[in-house]
């Protein structure tokens, strides 16, 4: 009576074993961005630099070939902005609206053609955009403002960035090979000598008995 209970319980257990891990299989679900691009591929196309194209360049490109995308602000773009250029923020990448744009265009031939108010705004965006997979993406070098409420667009000297990405990840990859390092090397302690004091000889007592 005993086993048949022990046999019971048994067979219960495993079936909500089962079903816990039917229902863990059925609910899982896989994260909607994965970068593709991992830190030692970007770091190697920011040293190149080829991303960034400058205004003479740009207009040499005949218009059929490209897309431009505004990533300042709505009210930014509202004001004023490039002729056909669709406004995707940098935090409205995520959007269900820009993802399926986005994927069309990296489907497509067409290059992606990203501004902002200058080059360094346009930075961040540029690197999401690449690490996510979008290789296609180039950063228009112009600076936009605004002179008696018009919009204006000029050439911008490309300088050092405010930010060196490429040195800021190259030092986390190296300090995080060391680190790696340094945990697989042991060092080993010298053992101290110990010199043996003499032991002090008793003396014998003097006299008879």
């Amino acid at each position: 009576m005993k086993e048949l209970e022990r046999t019971k319980r048994i067979s219960v257990s495993a079936v909500l074993f089962l079903l816990i891990i039917i229902i863990g299989v059925l609910t899982f679900r896989k994260p909607k961005y994965v970068f593709e691009n991992d830190t030692t591929i970007t770091l190697q196309k920011i040293i190149t630099k080829d991303y960034i194209m400058t205004q003479d360049e740009f207009n040499s490109i005949d218009p059929s070939q490209y897309v431009l995308i505004d990533i300042r602000s709505n009210f930014e773009y509202a004001k004023g902005h490039f002729k056909d250029a669709v406004n995707i923020s940098t935090h409205q990448v995520f959007d269900d609206s820009s993802s399926e744009l986005l994927n069309n265009l990296k489907n497509g031939n067409k290059t992606i053609f990203i501004y902002g108010k200058n080059p360094d705004e346009a930075d961040s965006a540029w690197m999401l955009l690449y690490q996510l997979g979008y290789e296609n993406v180039k950063i228009l070098c112009v600076e936009t403002n605004y002179i008696d409420n018009k919009f204006q667009v000029k050439n911008y000297a490309l300088e050092k960035p405010s930010v060196n990405y490429a040195q800021v990840m190259l030092l986390a990859k190296n300090s995080a090979k060391k680190s790696e390092e340094s945990k697989k090397i042991v060092t080993k302690k010298t053992p101290k000598k110990v010199t043996p004091k003499p032991k002090k000889k008793k003396r014998v007592p003097e006299g008879g008995c």
